[in-house]
């Protein structure tokens, strides 16, 4: 079974419970919770990370950890604050949290990322590193890296980071990605799904029988809120 992933956007307590309902009516066994998603998603607040674990009622809930929009380059600041909002996700009932650190150079920010991953560890979140996977240098090594580390989930287009190209464009890289990771990391397709596409991006990976699930945000969403049909239809899609 091809796993969906659905990116809810926090923007309004009442959204956040419409969008949360949906996704989990609608199928979806995770969601990724992200505020101000003009700035391609921001750590949510205390109230959203609880409006969305009271009406996502099953395991799956995975809170974005990014404190200020911009690049992946963190400063001591910056982190300090990532460990605190890792401990407010975990204290709301998150299941995992999403983060991405990188240095300057476009390489993994590897003495940061560790002291994140022993943080969400001690609560026993999973861990998903970010599109901030697509803006690596080179990912090869860093799919490696990340493996090495702990880390349980990436999620990736298979294009550049600010490209404006979408999964499909990447299908190729994504396979690539999915061949090297084998079963020792779920790599999470994301970019540009939708329940019309979905069915030719699983049955272009399907193939390697490897372990890779599907993230959907503007795809399954009407009027600015998760649609529980369109959630469902792509569900169908993915697992035709």
């Amino acid at each position: 079974m091809i796993k969906i992933e659905v990116c809810v956007h926090c923007d309004t307590i009442e959204h956040t419970i419409i969008s949360a309902a949906a996704a989990c009516e609608g199928g979806a066994s995770t969601i990724e919770l992200c505020h101000d998603m003009a700035n391609d998603g921001l750590t949510p607040s205390h109230a959203c990370i609880h409006a969305a674990r009271e009406n996502f009622t099953r395991p799956g809930l995975m809170v974005m950890i990014r404190p200020r929009p911009g690049d992946f380059h963190y400063s001591a600041a910056d982190l300090l604050k990532m460990e605190q909002q890792i401990d407010m996700a975990a204290e709301c009932g998150a299941d995992g949290v999403v983060y991405g650190l990188l240095q300057q150079e476009g390489e993994l920010a590897l003495i940061p990322l560790r002291r994140l991953l022993q943080r969400s560890k001690k609560h026993h979140l999973a861990v998903t590193f970010h599109r901030a996977f697509d803006a690596l240098r080179q990912p090869a090594p860093a799919l490696e890296q990340l493996i090495d580390l702990g880390v349980d989930r990436i999620l990736t287009s298979g294009t550049k980071w600010g490209s404006g190209r979408n999964a499909l464009a990447g299908l190729a890289s994504i396979g690539e990605r999915v061949e090297r990771a084998g079963d020792r990391i779920d790599i999470v397709v994301g970019g540009g799904v939708t329940p019309a596409n979905a069915a030719q991006i699983v049955a272009s990976l399907s193939s390697k029988r490897k372990c890779f699930s599907l993230h959907a945000y503007s795809g399954v969403q009407k009027d600015g809120v998760t649609n529980a049909d369109l959630v469902r239809a792509l569900c169908a899609a993915a697992n035709s």
